[in-house]
C-alpha cells in the first residue's frame, strides 16, 4: 500500500489546491478536521493526524495547468493498525477520476 510500514510521517505531492484538499479530508473525516491556513489537524477515533501543506508550482502539461502541493502527514497518536485503517478510508474517500 505505501511501501513502507513506517507510518510516522508520510509525505505526498498532490494536484489539488489547500481548499480542494481540506475539503477532501473534511468529507473523508466528517467532523474531524480542523484547519487553520496551511496547517491541518485531523482527528478520527484513536488517530491524531497534523497535517503541513506546501503550496508548489503548477504541473504544466501543454496548455494545461494543475495546482500541485505538499502536504507532510505525521501521525501523533494511535496504533499501526489503527494508523493505516484510518488512512486507507481517508484515501478512499479523497480518489478522484483520471482516467
Amino acid at each position: 500500500m505505501l511501501g513502507s510500514d513506517n507510518l510516522d510521517v508520510i509525505v505526498r505531492t498532490v494536484s489539488a489546491t489547500p481548499k480542494e484538499y481540506i475539503s477532501g479530508l473534511k468529507q473523508a473525516v466528517p467532523g474531524g478536521i480542523v484547519a487553520d491556513g496551511h496547517e491541518i489537524n485531523v482527528r478520527d477515533g484513536a488517530v491524531a493526524i497534523h497535517i503541513q501543506i506546501e503550496i508548489l508550482p503548477d504541473y504544466v502539461i501543454a496548455l494545461i495547468r494543475l495546482p500541485s502541493l505538499r502536504a507532510t502527514w505525521t501521525f501523533q497518536s494511535g496504533s499501526d493498525d489503527e494508523r493505516a485503517e484510518c488512512l486507507k478510508r481517508i484515501d478512499w474517500s479523497m480518489k478522484r477520476g483520471g482516467g
